[in-house]
């Protein structure tokens, strides 16, 4: 496909640039406000600047994507988190760089970003055919997963050796996710059957209205927003499970997120077979896998086992957000796709992290295995739900490629 698409390889290599760039940032600036303060809790805080933006900026600028140039629009995004990111060793060598300062420049990177995020979603229908949108998101799931392999690692180990200059790498990559959009062509129209047949209107509410209207995407929608929010217990439950049950530390608890992180890398191969299914039915047996394949983890006290069960849910999990992003793409106006997307990230964002400080309370009274069994459960249980909905099992898979698209 990225042969056939010059422009779908643009979009997946300017993600992943962009994904890694702020995972980098994340890790390196989360280093620095403990070497600035020593706060845990400060720490805390420059995760809630950075991320909590998006609930307010993501719905605000998905329309004005849908009404204005969306490559422009996404390079905006790109130079304002790149002289932010420059900015931190410019204050740092000027004697300036204070907590204050790291935590505005935290909050406007954290409001630009859905502009890239929003940006490549909705441009994916505009370089592929229909019947490719589910490889093609699979393949800019990649650009989505494999930040969280490489971001952390080279953040934390960059920072260690050149302090807040390590922030210019992070710059780099965005300015060099800029270049490879600028040269996008994105104006050949796609036109899909469901979402077309519709009004080409404005999304009104923000985005939220379509998201709503659609029995088919409100259901899956619904379980993607359930599925985070059961899933979000497990991230503060893994480095107690790692350090109580597999007495694996610090470095135990990194290698079972490498396991996701792979896994969900490997499963990515299932998806051009899973998008001849139905896609609903697909994404409900996937929270259902996911919930069961998590239950194992209460059974075993060393570090493979554990590995070897994470890396098969990172497969699993692997399609499911390629699946739910096709049907949403076909089934909503194109000229609505800006802001339904921007409405989905505002949800996503409060759904996982939600989830995690619900687990975090939880683990105040509670041993990891059983966050971990209560996670898995709400999976299971969503999943059931949602294929139990007839709008969700009726969502069809898109039709057989008919021709090449070369836009």
């Amino acid at each position: 496909m990225p042969a056939r698409s010059p422009g779908l390889r643009r979009i997946t290599l300017s993600t992943l640039l962009s994904g890694t760039a702020d995972q980098f940032a994340l890790i390196a600036l989360i280093w620095l406000v403990f070497e600035i303060t020593g706060s845990p809790s400060a720490m805390g805080l420059l995760v809630l600047c950075n991320r909590l933006p998006a609930v307010i900026s993501a719905p605000l600028c998905g329309p004005r994507l849908d009404r204005g140039d969306p490559v422009r629009l996404v390079l905006y995004s790109y130079v304002i988190r790149a002289v932010c990111l420059v900015a931190f060793p410019v204050l740092f060598v000027a004697g300036l760089l204070s907590l204050p300062g790291i935590l505005v420049l935290a909050t406007v990177m954290g409001a630009a970003y859905p502009l890239a995020d929003v940006g490549g979603r909705m441009l994916i229908p505009r370089v592929v055919d229909e019947s490719d949108l589910p490889s093609a998101n699979g393949l800019m799931s990649m650009g989505d997963q494999f930040p969280y392999l490489i971001g952390p690692a080279l953040g934390g180990v960059f920072v260690a050796l050149a302090g807040p200059s390590a922030l210019l790498l992070s710059a780099g990559m965005c300015l060099l996710a800029m270049l490879l959009m600028r040269g996008l062509r994105a104006d050949a129209p796609a036109t899909y059957g469901e979402g077309e047949a519709a009004s080409a209107a404005p999304a009104g509410w923000f985005g939220f209205r379509p998201l709503l209207s659609d029995p088919a995407v409100r259901a899956l929608v619904l379980l993607t927003f359930v599925y985070f929010l059961a899933y979000g217990p497990l991230e503060p439950a893994l480095p107690l499970y790692s350090r109580d049950v597999l007495a694996a530390g610090a470095a135990g608890y990194g290698l079972l997120w490498s396991a996701i992180g792979a896994g969900a890398l490997v499963g990515l191969v299932t998806v051009p077979f899973l998008a001849r299914r139905r896609p609903g039915v697909v994404n409900a047996f996937g929270a259902i896998l996911w919930g069961v394949l998590l239950f194992p983890l209460v059974l075993v006290d060393s570090l493979p086992p554990a590995m070897l069960i994470l890396f098969v849910a990172g497969f699993v999990w692997a399609p499911y957000v390629a699946t739910e992003v096709s049907v949403v793409q076909r089934r909503v106006p194109r000229s609505q796709h800006g802001a339904v997307f921007g409405a989905r990230k505002a949800l996503l964002v409060i759904a996982s992290p939600s989830g995690a400080a619900f687990g975090g309370l939880l683990l105040e009274g509670m041993p990891a295995t059983s966050v971990i069994v209560l996670s898995s459960v709400t999976c299971v249980l969503a999943g059931v739900a949602c294929l139990a909905l007839p709008s969700v099992r009726a969502v069809l898979p898109p039709p057989a490629r008919q021709q090449t698209s070369d836009a």
